[in-house]
């Protein structure tokens, strides 16, 4: 089973999307989540200069109710964007940045997130 995952970051993580290749997930990336396509995980690297509004408002709409999306936000202000969890219980995560490349393939992995 192929495991789709859209990251995004608007800087390029080009060593981290080998990492994840070579681990077996399908990895695309993505200056903005307005172009990733609609399968798999959203893996959001924000950077400090995002707008906490426009993150939860994104990760609103990039979730379906009928679908089998999930979201990872990395984070440097996790507090802040507590809202983003209470979108759709389980299906999204929030990690604090800076995060380690097998964190995210441990919560790419997760089972209990991946089973949503």
């Amino acid at each position: 089973m192929e495991r789709h995952v859209a990251l995004v970051s608007t800087e390029p993580h080009d060593e981290l999307v080998r990492y994840l290749n070579d681990l077996g997930f399908v990895v695309r990336a993505f200056r903005t989540p307005l172009g990733a396509p609609r399968e798999g995980t959203l893996v959001w690297l924000t950077d400090p200069a995002s707008d906490d509004r426009m993150v939860i408002d994104t990760v609103r709409t990039w979730l379906s109710p009928k679908a089998a999306r999930r979201v990872i936000v990395v984070t440097e202000r996790p507090v802040r964007l507590k809202e983003v969890i209470e979108i759709a219980r389980g299906r999204v995560l929030l990690l604090a940045a800076p995060v380690f490349g097998w964190q995210l393939v441990d919560a790419l992995r997760d089972e209990a997130f991946a089973a949503r």
